[in-house]
């Protein structure tokens, strides 16, 4: 039998065939069936995932600080959250915990001026 890659399709009982390459030349997988189509997530859903999974490592008791505000560019994380006393300002708080009360402005983070 001859080696080929490729689509194959059955008209009898049309069934898809695919075959794959494998690195092995006496192994070979062939697919049957239909091709799905992937899920599109668009960036907000995305982002709302990882809040999502943010929040829930974070109600967990003894959850690590370090894994809520780590980072993998490098950059500092941080979390924000509306200030109780002022609700049109905003607490950033890093990873030492340190709370820095602020406002955004253009979706950038801006101290507030000492009252």
């Amino acid at each position: 039998m001859a080696r080929t890659t490729g689509i194959r399709v059955h008209r009898r009982n049309a069934v898809q065939e695919r075959r794959v390459a494998t690195p092995n030349p006496d192994l070979l997988v062939i697919k049957l069936g239909e091709r799905y189509e992937k899920l599109q997530v668009s960036p907000k859903e995305r982002v709302s995932g990882i809040l999502a999974k943010v929040a829930k490592v974070m109600t967990k008791p003894g959850a690590d600080r370090t894994r809520v505000f780590q980072s993998a560019s490098g950059k500092p994380v941080y979390a924000y959250f509306i200030y109780s006393k002022d609700p049109t300002k905003v607490v950033r708080e890093d990873v030492s915990g340190r709370r820095t009360v602020g406002r955004l402005v253009n979706g950038r983070f801006r101290l507030a001026r000492a009252v």
